[in-house]
C-alpha cells in the first residue's frame, strides 16, 4: 500500500488534485490510499509521524508558510527516504533546488500545463506502484494477486491473516485497515507468502509479525488488529515453534 499525501495552499487547486486522484483510485485495482490533503506542511508532517507506510507526496513549492514545498520534502525524508515526492508548481526554475537540498523529487509538474495536470498526476501514481512492487519484489514481501482483469499489489506486511470465506471459491485477507474477499484457496496463497507466515488451523492463516499475544491455555493468537484466532491441536507444535523463532516472549 501506498499512502497518497497533498499539500497545496490553494483550495481550489488542492481540491482539483483530490478529485483527480479519487477518480484514479476509483477506477484502478490498487491498494494505495489518499491519506492526507492539506494546506498546512504541519499537518502532513503530523500524518506522516503516525504512518510507517511508504508515501507518495505531491507538493507546491510556494505554500505561503513558514517553510516552502523544498524544505517540506527535506522533512519528509526523515521519516520516509523512500518515498516518492512530486512538486507540482508553476515555479519550474526552483528544480535545481531540489537537488541542492537532496530531496531526489521523482517527478516536476507545472500547474500550467492545465490540461495534462490529470495524466501527468495519475502517471506519477502509476510509476510511484511499479517502483514499490519492484521494491517489494526484491525484499519478498511482495503478494500479487490476479483479481479480474487486473493485479493487485499487496506487501505481504501489511497482512494480518488470511482465512477462508464462507464462499468456498474465495478467501478473505484481513489487513490492519479493513478485509478483501479474493478467489482462491488458502492451499494456493500459501505456496506465495514468505516464512513470517504460519498455518495456525484449517482455515487460518497468520502474520507472525502482527501477533500481540499467544496464550498456550486458550489456544488463542490475539493479533494486534484485536481479532483473534484459534490454534487447532494438530498445529499447536508448529505454531509454538514458530512464534519461538519471532517473539520468544510472546508466549504466556
Amino acid at each position: 500500500m501506498i499512502h497518497i499525501y497533498l499539500c497545496e495552499d490553494d483550495n481550489r487547486q488542492l481540491n482539483c488534485w483530490k478529485e483527480i486522484i479519487e477518480k484514479h483510485l476509483l477506477m484502478s485495482s490498487t491498494e494505495s490510499m489518499l491519506y492526507c490533503a492539506t494546506s498546512k506542511p504541519e499537518e502532513l508532517l503530523s500524518m506522516r509521524r503516525r504512518s510507517n507506510t511508504t508515501g507518495l507526496y505531491f507538493l507546491d513549492i510556494d505554500l505561503q508558510s513558514n517553510k516552502n514545498g523544498i524544505e517540506l520534502a527535506q522533512e519528509i525524508r526523515k521519516y520516509d527516504p523512500r518515498g516518492y515526492v512530486v512538486f507540482v508548481t508553476t515555479h519550474s526554475e526552483m528544480a535545481v533546488l531540489t537537488f541542492r537540498y537532496k530531496v531526489e523529487a521523482m517527478d516536476f509538474i507545472s500547474k500550467d500545463e492545465t490540461e495534462t495536470l490529470p495524466k501527468q498526476i495519475c502517471s506519477c501514481i502509476q510509476n510511484a506502484e511499479r517502483n514499490y512492487k519492484a521494491q517489494l519484489d526484491s525484499s519478498n514481501r511482495l503478494l500479487s494477486i490476479k483479481v479480474d482483469k487486473d493485479s493487485l499489489v499487496l506487501d505481504q506486511n501489511d497482512i494480518v491473516a488470511i482465512t477462508t470465506s464462507n464462499d468456498s471459491h474465495k478467501i478473505t485477507v484481513h489487513t490492519k485497515t479493513g478485509i478483501r474477499q479474493i478467489s482462491g484457496s488458502l492451499k494456493e496463497f500459501q505456496a506465495t507468502l514468505n516464512s513470517g507466515f504460519c498455518q495456525c488451523n484449517r482455515s487460518t492463516i497468520v502474520n507472525l509479525k502482527h501477533v500481540l499475544k499467544y496464550s498456550r491455555e486458550d489456544a488463542l493468537l490475539l493479533m494486534n488488529n484485536r481479532e483473534t484466532y484459534s490454534v487447532s491441536i494438530r498445529m499447536l507444535g508448529k505454531v509454538q515453534k514458530a512464534l519461538n523463532n519471532f517473539y520468544p516472549s510472546i508466549t504466556n
